[in-house]
């Protein structure tokens, strides 16, 4: 055996050794278990079955897998970092929707999370595009300045955003919402978000309301003949009020009048 093919074999077998501490490392990730795992658990793990079950000493293998706090942080975090640069060249050329969700943490710290949605050749993809900090407030003009300053950074064109959709929260939206409404859109600069929560939960009990006192409408199922009679089909009503309906379409009067409200409402 020359020197050059014991060199080869031991840099493919550096090489394997490094492409098994990346997969372990996802699987870390995946399972959201502590980085120190690795060299506390899976090493010695990987070690007791060489020994026991291939009868192979233990050390030639796991000599070429680093799988220290660090190295798996460093993997992980190199990984981490590939998956976004892939998914960000997509967003670059590509139209997309975009879904908001703000968040506290454990702490009180704000948390903006941001997904989107995209087609990829003729697969649609659903992909978490990154978790931020907000380090101001959680009110609608820092979400979007946080959100333009990523795009600023990563080329994204905002023109690609083809839909935009939040978590229904008064401090995402608040502006949009206030619109609706005239005699709050002139004083919005001075409602607080508790004020506008009242608002809405004001008018969620009014919804509720309307829908348990009319159920009985909403319900109803209204025949098309009953839209407009004068230019139903008799054929496909009810045979019992046939008779009635072609007297009403043969009533001039009637015809005429309909006619006449016809004209008003286009006007």
């Amino acid at each position: 055996m020359t020197v050059n093919h014991m060199f080869t074999q031991k840099v493919a077998k550096v090489d394997r050794g490094m492409l098994a501490s990346y997969k372990i490392a996802n699987l870390i990730a995946k399972a959201g278990k502590p980085h120190t795992i690795g060299e506390s658990l899976i090493m010695p793990a990987v070690a007791v079955v060489l020994s026991t079950v291939m009868n192979q000493s233990p050390q030639e293998v796991t000599s070429v897998i680093p799988l220290s706090n660090s190295s798996v942080s460093r993997r992980i975090d190199e990984m981490a970092s590939d998956v976004e640069n892939q998914l960000i060249s997509k967003l670059q050329v590509n139209d997309f929707s975009l879904q908001l969700d703000e968040s506290t943490l454990p702490d009180n710290s704000a948390l903006l999370m941001a997904f989107v949605r995209f087609l990829d050749v003729d697969e649609i993809c659903q992909e978490m595009l990154f978790a931020l900090k907000l380090t101001t407030d959680t009110l609608g003009e820092s979400i979007f300045k946080k959100l333009e300053v990523y795009f600023e950074e990563n080329n994204i064109p905002l023109k690609n955003i083809v839909a935009c959709a939040t978590d229904g929260a008064a401090a995402m939206n608040r502006k949009t919402r206030v619109a609706q409404f005239p005699s709050l859109a002139v004083i919005s600069t001075d409602l607080l978000d508790d004020d506008l929560a009242v608002y809405v939960d004001h008018l969620k009990q009014l919804h509720n309301d309307m829908d348990t006192r009319f159920s009985d409408l909403l319900q109803m199922t209204v025949p098309h003949w009953f839209v407009d009679p004068f230019i139903a089909d008799v054929s496909e009503v009810d045979v019992t009020l046939q008779e009635s309906l072609i007297e009403l379409q043969n009533t001039q009067q009637l015809k005429q009048g309909s006619s006449v409200e016809d004209t008003r409402s286009c006007g």
